[in-house]
């Protein structure tokens, strides 16, 4: 497990803020950011820095996600309100 920190950017605003999320890939990361602030924010394609797992109080919990769970979580990414 790693966590992966991504830039978001506030879709109104264009304020750029940062998210992190500890996961087993970064796919798995970017995809419970998306499901998690999409709606308001866009979230860069490509993280933006890599660090040991649970590093930073409030990042988003992913640990539990495994590789078999990739194609149902980009399945979910493509239902987020754009």
């Amino acid at each position: 497990m790693r966590q992966y920190t991504y830039e978001i950017t506030d879709k109104r605003s264009k304020r750029v803020e940062h998210a992190r999320a500890t996961a087993a890939s970064p796919t798995i990361a970017r995809a419970q950011i998306v499901l998690f602030y999409g709606s308001q924010f866009d979230v860069a394609e490509l993280f933006s820095d890599i660090n040991k797992a649970h590093h930073t109080l409030g990042e988003i919990d992913c640990s539990s996600f495994s590789e078999r769970d990739t194609a149902w979580l980009l399945r979910m990414v493509e239902g987020v309100t754009v």
